[in-house]
């Protein structure tokens, strides 16, 4: 999942990220910060916030 945020977002905004942290710490309660991740040019994407929630479901739903 990350691989996927670093691929779509940069590295450096996974490194400086929340979602990284809390992992880090072994806190997997992501959903917020991941689905935070949808903006394009400044602007909320609905299309970006979609692939999101995918993601997370996938990783998380199994």
């Amino acid at each position: 999942m990350l691989g996927a945020l670093a691929y779509n977002c940069g590295p450096g905004v996974v490194n400086k990220s929340s979602i990284l942290k809390k992992l880090r710490r072994g806190d997997r309660n992501i959903f917020k910060e991941y689905t935070a991740h949808c903006r394009y040019k400044g602007k909320f994407h609905k299309q970006l916030h979609q692939r999101r929630m995918t993601e997370i479901t996938l990783l998380f739903i199994k």
